[in-house]
């Protein structure tokens, strides 16, 4: 009973798969079907048009664009051969040697908009034959308009007819003589311009033509015939067609190369060479299978090529009408081994059809000529075979060569000299000019002599998106400098979110009853190039009572018109620098200062301010400003910075010894300003006594006066 029951299930299942089965055969077979029907028509299409018959070539090429309507600069063929499918070009060309310029130019225009005709050799021509189609369209409607103008005067028209007669004929010497004589019995007349426009038109039409069947018949259209018949099996038209070519033109190099491989493939299949007749002759039918296996090549390019690379890609498509059984390479006359030491031989995998098969395998290669053979059996009884073979010279590494010594050695002798040269030189000129690139006291204003704050910048610059800032530390250690660099690299920000206007404030010297006003100048000044509209500040009306109600309601104003410029939302920077002065301010001002960071346009305020230390203790309950603010400490450089600082900015000019690097370090305990303060004095040494290098003994001779100098500022 089990059996039983189980017996329609396995019939389903039979049933199913036989089904699946003949479906993917019956597509298959839709699929070649569908592949011979665009390729047999084009190349039809392509074949009629050589032979002038202009009709049957549009009607061929259209029933290929009907299966195949995109153009393809590699299309594959249902034989495995690589042909240039560009139906719109072929048919345009049969729409204009028959006369039909209109449809010309609208196919013409389809093959440009595509972006096969793009990778071909046609596209050159193809702009040609726009050109010339508009021409000759533009020539007809003229002729049009002609036409109805000799109409009105009975006198032009037994003339007009002649001349017309003798331009369809391209009878152009008894034209001319027509129109002369037409000139002689109506001098003046404005229509013999027409005239002559006329048959100046006509010869261009005729020259177009001419250059269009030359162009599909020339030396470069025979050759490409010859490849398609060699491709085709059609070994004899193939070799006829490149015997003409080279009488035609004996400086193409190729065609001997394939005239030889014609007579090898002729020979192997018992062909009489003898029977390729040196006179045209038309093809009446197109093969498309043939007995052996076919080879479809994409790299290498050429048969006979060079390369410094320790090896080489052969890689293609080979086909056959039953199917590929292997292909096997062999390589300066011995069988090509894998890894293992097995032979290499390349077989399609069970879900690859064999009769298209595509492979791709690397071949290494020796120093000089290398012999690659390719070789495809194809699984008929007995088997078929086909042998393709490449000569690949295998040049010595650039880097071997004599040329490259050569070149290396002056190379290297001019960049020693040079830079001996250079060095001399920079250190003549700085010893004239007392070079001295160090600075103490001053900011830092480029970046070039910026040492050791990447970590902080960065920190920074991920912050001040949402938060302020409150960066402190002691006298001398860089905070202005700090800001300065801020206010570029904010300039220069590129964020995907904000759009950053950094503002730098100095407090320094700045009383009480001119901190408001004095910090909108400042904010006014450099936004002014910012905005386009006018906007009326408190300021400018009341300078001298400036409150902190004043500053914000400008503030809001400034921010508002701002917004509007720029497409990112955006951020105004405050950079306060020497916030010290805040301590000897009145709690007021102060908690003014809180209310203008919890204002509604706040979102777009931020600000980061500098100095020693604030104070912390407040008489009020309120919360003071800089709760709002998050606190970076700014910190001595870590050795290996201060040893940049150092060394870096007369880097090829003077030089430190390890010791005196060392030695300010000690003394200066990593801070920026000290150390500074030891460069100066040692360069100045040096240079006074003109020696390019500063030793311990520089360091010690300085440091009494340095650190004596640096404690009275400090005091």
């Amino acid at each position: 009973m089990a059996n039983k029951s189980h017996c329609p299930i396995i019939i389903s299942l039979v049933t199913k798969r036989c089904l699946s089965a003949v479906l993917v055969a019956l597509l298959f077979h839709a699929a070649v079907l569908f592949a011979d029907v665009w390729d047999q028509n084009f190349e039809k299409g392509k074949l009629l048009l050589e032979r002038g018959d202009w009709q049957l070539a549009i009607e061929s090429i259209q029933i290929a664009l009907t299966a195949r309507p995109e153009p393809d600069h590699q299309a594959t063929t249902s034989n495995l051969k690589l042909v240039e499918y560009l139906p719109y070009f072929y048919l345009g060309k049969a729409y204009f040697l028959s006369g039909d310029y209109g449809r010309a130019l609208a196919n013409f225009r389809k093959s440009a908009a595509a972006e096969a005709v793009h990778k071909t050799a046609h596209v050159m021509n193809l702009r040609k034959m726009i050109e010339m189609s508009e021409q000759l369209l533009e020539f007809n409607r003229a002729k049009a308009n002609r036409s109805q103008q000799t109409q009105a005067d009975q006198g032009f028209d037994v003339s007009v007819a002649q001349i017309e007669r003798h331009l369809e004929n391209e009878e152009f010497a008894q034209a001319r003589i027509k129109i002369n004589r037409v000139k002689q019995e109506n001098p003046g007349d404005g229509r013999l311009t027409v005239l002559e426009k006329w048959f100046r038109d006509a010869q261009k039409h005729a020259v177009a033509r001419e250059e269009a069947i030359v162009g599909e018949n020339g030396v470069q259209g025979r050759y490409r015939q010859g490849l398609n018949f060699f491709i085709q099996g059609q070994y004899q038209q193939a070799l006829r067609v490149f015997r003409e070519v080279e009488l035609q033109d004996p400086q193409l190099g190729a065609v001997k190369g394939w005239i030889n491989r014609t007579l090898t493939e002729m020979e192997r299949l018992r062909l009489d060479a003898s029977e390729a007749k040196a006179e045209p002759q038309i093809i009446e039918r197109i093969i498309t299978q043939t007995t052996a296996p076919v080879f479809a090549f994409r790299t290498p390019v050429n048969s006979v090529s060079d390369t410094r690379s320790a090896g080489i890609v052969i890689s293609g498509q080979a086909g056959d009408d039953q199917g590929i059984a292997s292909i096997e390479i062999a390589l300066n006359g011995e069988p090509l081994l894998d890894a293992d030491g097995e032979q290499v031989v390349i077989q399609p995998k069970a879900d690859e059809h064999g009769k298209k098969f595509p492979f791709s395998t690397l071949v290494p290669l020796r120093l000089g000529e290398n012999l690659i053979v390719l070789t495809a059996y194809d699984i008929d009884s007995p088997p078929h075979r086909t042998i393709e073979q490449f000569t690949v010279t295998r040049k010595p590494p650039i880097y071997k060569t004599a040329a490259f010594a050569i070149s290396l050695g002056s190379f290297v002798l001019l960049g020693v000299g040079g830079l001996f040269i250079s060095r001399r030189v920079k250190y003549r000129i700085a010893i004239i000019n007392k070079y001295n690139p160090y600075i103490a006291g001053s900011p830092i204003m480029t970046e070039e002599m910026f040492f050791g704050r990447e970590k902080l910048l960065k920190r920074i610059l991920n912050t001040v998106h949402n938060n302020s800032l409150m960066i402190h530390g002691p006298r001398r250690i860089g905070k202005t400098s700090l800001q300065h660099l801020l206010k570029r690299r904010l300039e220069n920000l590129d964020d995907p979110e904000f759009v950053f206007v950094p503002v730098m404030i100095d407090l320094q010297g700045t009383s009480e009853e001119h901190f408001f006003s004095h910090m909108m100048e400042e904010v006014i000044e450099t936004c002014k190039p910012c905005f386009k509209g006018e906007i009326k500040f408190k300021l400018h009306e009341n300078k001298d009572n400036y409150s902190g109600r004043d500053l914000s309601r400008d503030l809001k104003a400034l921010l508002t018109e701002l917004g509007k410029q720029f497409d990112k939302k955006l951020k105004l920077v405050l950079l306060i620098d020497e916030v010290d002065e805040l301590n000897k301010y009145s709690e007021q001002v102060n908690q003014k200062l809180r209310s203008i960071f919890m204002k509604t346009f706040a979102q777009n305020l931020v600000a980061i301010m500098s100095g020693t230390s604030i104070r912390k203790s407040w008489e009020s309950e309120g919360s003071p400003w800089y709760n709002f603010f998050e606190e970076i400490d700014v910190p001595p450089f870590e050795p290996e910075d201060a040893a940049k600082l150092i060394t870096e900015p007369v880097a090829g000019i003077f030089s430190y010894d390890q010791d005196a690097v060392a030695k300010i370090i000690e003394y200066s305990e990593c801070k920026p300003y000290v150390i500074q303060k030891f460069c100066v004095q040692v360069i100045n040494c040096i240079i006074e006594e003109k020696r390019r290098r500063v030793t311990v003994a520089d360091v010690d001779a300085v440091a009494r006066q340095v650190l004596t100098a640096v404690a009275q500022q400090a005091g």
